[in-house]
């Protein structure tokens, strides 16, 4: 069987998916009939499998995550909603935006009451509706877009660490700012910093208890 040039060289941008389909259920039951028929060439057959293949990568190949955003780029959005201490979705001029807070790290929604605590802590920070601009640092493991949030010129991430709702991530924050934050907050027991416990180290829990 010899495929249309058309077909071996398709434009994935310029092809409709609908029509993709069609093709690719012609071809399968043309696979499938020629099996039937035990007639055909296993060159004809080895053919119709190769277009099929081709046509599948094209249907399912990874798109780009919508939340990939170039580093250092500085984004206007509104917030849509907060998920927990250190991640927001964001409706951006890019579309939707999910943020996980930069150099900061919230106990996790497990960690109860901390998790809860924490959440509440930064929807009064930022919460649904609200303007902020994003000043984007990075891209984690899991598509989201890591930024520094800040409201109203606030920097979102400080306050949660000011206010002992967040440790500052070490790892990757070497602010002196930060630091300061988080020696007055352990200093005077606020939030995390009222009992020892693992809600003072959300990474490690996170080996512990992984997704």
């Amino acid at each position: 069987m010899v495929l249309p040039e058309s077909v071996l060289h398709v434009q994935k941008s310029a092809v409709k998916p609908d029509l993709l389909k069609l093709l690719q259920r012609w071809l399968r039951g043309e696979l499938g009939r020629t099996r039937r028929r035990k007639s055909r060439s296993p060159w004809f057959i080895g053919g119709l499998v190769i277009a099929i293949v081709i046509i599948s990568y094209v249907l399912h190949e990874p798109k780009a995550s919508r939340t990939a955003t170039a580093k250092g780029a500085e984004l206007s959005c509104t917030v849509k909603s907060v998920y927990d201490g250190d991640t927001l979705t964001a409706d951006c001029p890019e579309g939707e935006v999910k943020v996980r807070v930069f150099g900061i790290d919230a106990p996790e929604m497990g960690q109860a009451p901390w998790g809860g605590q924490s959440r509440d802590a930064f929807r009064q920070i930022v919460n649904r509706g609200d303007a902020v601009r994003l000043q984007v640092m990075d891209q984690d493991r899991y598509g989201r877009t890591v930024a520094q949030v800040f409201s109203s010129n606030r920097d979102a991430g400080l306050e949660m660490v000011r206010q002992g709702r967040a440790v500052v991530y070490e790892q990757y924050n070497d602010s002196a700012a930060y630091r300061q934050a988080e020696a007055e907050a352990r200093q005077a027991r606020r939030g995390i910093w009222a009992r020892s416990g693992s809600q003072q180290d959300p990474a490690a829990w996170r080996r512990l208890n992984p997704r």
